[in-house]
Formats: structure tokens, sequence, C-alpha cells
């Protein structure tokens, strides 16, 4: 389980922008808001980071959003619940996803409390939920997804296990 304090949060969020900029990211601010910030949801907190990658000047536009939600398990100290890290490549037209939502429902389904998602072609998915490894954070999720853009080909979602 994955925890921090509300000061190690805004931290980590600060770490994860200057990490995506570093790789040339362009950092989309959420809901049209002048900054990013951490949100609150109730007594959660919500990290919502919406990047561009880098491409060329007449290329489609590939969209990597970063969104986690925090709970609070302690008196100071907040637990990763939940993230969504997504890749959209409107250059190639596909989709890849790392997912960890509706935990008691996929254990109960599928025994499992990650899981993943994978359109060769975006919209049209042959499996909708694969099997899939847990992420350490949103900046592992980021680097994941990062390298599967830097390789430059539709991923192969035929090699991933599918849940069903």
């Amino acid at each position: 389980m994955i925890t921090a304090s509300t000061d190690e949060l805004h931290a980590y969020l600060a770490d994860l922008i200057e990490t995506v900029e570093r790789y040339g990211a362009t950092v989309l601010p959420p809901n049209d808001a002048y900054e990013v910030y951490l949100g609150r949801d109730g007594t959660d907190l919500v990290v919502d980071l919406a990047t561009r990658l880098p491409t060329g000047p007449r290329s489609r536009p590939v969209d990597l959003v970063l969104r986690e939600r925090w709970r609070p398990i302690e008196t100071g100290r907040m637990a990763l619940a939940e993230y969504g890290y997504e890749l959209r490549d409107h250059q190639l037209d596909y989709r890849r996803a790392l997912h960890r939502h509706d935990v008691e429902h996929f254990v109960r389904s599928f025994d499992v409390a990650v899981h993943e998602h994978c359109e060769a072609t975006m919209g049209h998915e042959t499996c909708a939920h694969y099997a899939g490894e847990p992420v350490a954070g949103a900046i592992d999720g980021f680097f994941r997804l990062y390298r599967e853009w830097l390789a430059g080909a539709r991923p192969d979602c035929s090699a991933l296990r599918c849940l069903g």
C-alpha cells in the first residue's frame, strides 16, 4: 500500500509535473483551470493531470492522462486507493491504460485488483479488461506508457491475458 501525508502528496505532484515536463510533455491543467492543483473530493485527495506528448507540427495529438484518488487511512495519512493512467495516441489510433478502480468488483469477478485496457485500434476492443501488474504511482505509470509510445507502433494486445 502506498501512503503519504498531504505535504508529501504536494511534493509528489510537483515531482510528477517536473518529470513529465523533463520528457517533453506539456502539462494541461484539469477542467480548464489556470494551474495544476491537488483536488479534493469529500475527504479524498485527487490528482488529475493531463499531458500532451511531443509530436510533429502536423501530427495528431498524443495524450497521456494520470489520475489518482487518495483516501484517508489515519490522521494525517492518505493511501493510494484508485488510479487510471491512460495513453491515447491519435496519430497511430490506439489506446493503452493501466487501472485500479472498483477493486471489490474486480477481485470478486476476476480475482485481480488491477487491470489494463488495450485497443490496437482506438474504439475497437478485443477484450474489455486484461490482467495487469500493479503500478507504483503516477511516475511509474507515466514511464510505462511513455516507453510504449516511444516504440512508435501500435501495441500487441494479443500478448496480454484477457480477463473477459
